[in-house]
This record gives structure tokens, sequence and C-alpha cells, in this order.
């Protein structure tokens, strides 16, 4: 008989910070790893939690071209996360399923 597997609805990390270009770190020291949508219209990233070596952290100078905010701050009770250069951004989903969790965040457009 096959097991069946269901997805989790995990805790989302209160602030997700950039290491380097490529990383990013949870208040639990967890490692994220970044994978940017783009199309004309929206911006969306997969936050998949990976565990990596990390080194020494990047300065904001030496993370100019990076084109991800330099931290996301959690906003629990708007399923939404406030940005470093004070986007938002929504939760579009955030799972766990085969020990690997993802968060999709969606970039909310500006309201002008």
């Amino acid at each position: 008989m096959a097991l069946q597997q269901a997805a989790k609805a995990p805790e989302h990390p209160s602030r997700l910070w950039i290491w380097d270009k490529v990383t990013f770190m949870d208040e639990q020291r967890r490692t994220w790893l970044p994978i940017i949508l783009q199309t004309e219209n929206n911006m969306q990233v997969l936050m998949r939690q990976e565990t990596v070596t990390v080194g020494d952290p990047q300065s904001p100078t030496q993370l100019r071209s990076c084109p991800l905010p330099l931290m996301w701050q959690h906003y629990p009770s708007d399923r939404v996360y406030r940005a470093s250069d004070s986007t938002l951004w929504r939760v579009v989903y955030h799972i766990e399923f085969c020990g690997t969790e993802d968060i999709l965040l969606e970039k909310v457009p500006n309201q002008e």
C-alpha cells in the first residue's frame, strides 16, 4: 500500500535577512534560497528552505545589484511581508512537503 504524504502549513519565519546574493537567513538561522519569477506585470519569489554552508555575510554595498530587498518582516494578521524598501509581499502559499519548505511571495502592486 502506498503511503500518502500531506503537505503541512508551517509557521512563517518572522524575518528573512539577505546573507549573500543567493542566500537568505531567518531568525532560527535556517537558510533560504530565492528563485525569482518575473513577468511583465508581476514579480514573485519562491523561497526554498535548504541547509547550505554560508560564509561571511555581505554588506548592503556589496548587494547593490541584488533585485531583492535586504530584509522581509512578516505581518501575521495580514499574511504579508513588508520589505526593507517598504514594499509589501503577499504570502501566496507556505508549505512543507517531503521535508522541503517553500514560501511563494508575490509583490503587491503600488497602491497610490
